[in-house]
């Protein structure tokens, strides 16, 4: 499932020095996935943060990939789409022997929103 135009739209994109990207994103909050996750709190699930950072990856290297494994899943505070509409993702990814290892981070001025560090494999 393709979450992009569904449930974010990407603002701004920039690559920096060091091998990461910073995405902006805007979140839509018509989303349906909002309207379900919580009709009167909407709260962005964790499962699509994990997404979004798998959709970002996969147009950068222009292939699908599977998780096969969570090195670090930490989500430090919700986002609520009305509270933060825009939120940035700085992601980095790098190859290893077999596989890749991805370092995902989702943010906003001082909020730090959610942590991921995971292996992949390109399908």
């Amino acid at each position: 499932m393709n979450l992009k135009k569904q449930l974010y739209r990407i603002v701004k994109m920039d690559e920096i020095d060091d091998g990461k990207t910073l995405a902006t994103i805007s979140l839509i909050r018509e989303s349906e996935i909002f309207k379900a996750h919580f009709p009167d709190l909407p709260i962005l699930p964790g499962a699509c943060l994990v997404q979004i950072s798998k959709e970002f990856i996969e147009d950068k290297i222009e292939q699908k990939i599977s998780i096969t494994k969570f090195k670090n899943l930490k989500f430090l505070k919700t986002i609520n789409p009305n509270e933060f509409p825009e939120v940035t993702l700085c992601f980095s990814y790098q190859k290893m022997e077999e596989q890749y290892s991805a370092s995902v981070t989702y943010t906003k001025e001082e909020h730090l929103f959610c942590k991921l560090e995971y292996l992949f494999i390109t399908q």
